[in-house]
């Protein structure tokens, strides 16, 4: 049931983010046809900008996903067995960490922005932070996961592979 629901998930995070990525691009192309045309149009830039935001949260969910995200394996891949699961562990952990802090402070950032309007577009600026803290609940829940993953052994030596769920 876990495994459906994660590529389910999976799915809908990478349908996201396609979305995302070809509404930047046709945001942006009107921005510079209308240019070109000498009649620019003044939210093209704005939206595009904070399109970009979004498209980078996608993109990390999807990189912690398939644990492409950066990290240095220099040593980490050299360890075998218990010595590697465990260090797999505090990564994870330390991970989690990293997206309960998002979580915490995505909140704020929301309720100090309803209030603030877009420069160009008569929207609130705390769009641009709505997916912190969906992130922050992925992130959590992606290293929770594959934490649990490195308990049971079932991680794979290179870590740019995809997971094995």
């Amino acid at each position: 049931m876990l495994e459906i629901a994660g590529r389910i998930s999976d799915r809908l995070v990478e349908a996201a983010a396609v979305m995302l990525l070809l509404t930047m691009l046709a945001t942006v192309s009107l921005g510079v046809a209308f240019r070109l045309a000498g009649e620019p149009l003044a939210w093209s830039d704005e939206l595009g900008q904070y399109l970009l935001v979004w498209t980078a949260f996608a993109g990390w969910i999807i990189a912690s996903r398939r644990r492409s995200h950066i990290r240095i394996g220099l040593i980490v891949d050299r360890l075998k067995g218990l010595p590697r699961r465990l260090v797999e562990v505090v990564i994870q952990l330390l991970v989690a960490a990293l997206g309960v802090v998002l979580l915490i402070k995505s909140f704020g950032l929301i309720g100090r922005n309803t209030d603030v309007e877009w420069v160009s577009l008569p929207l609130s600026v705390a769009l641009v932070y709505i997916p912190m803290p969906i992130a922050g609940l992925a992130v959590i829940f992606q290293a929770v996961l594959q934490a649990i993953e490195a308990l049971r052994g079932e991680i794979k030596a290179d870590s740019s592979q995809e997971l094995l769920l």
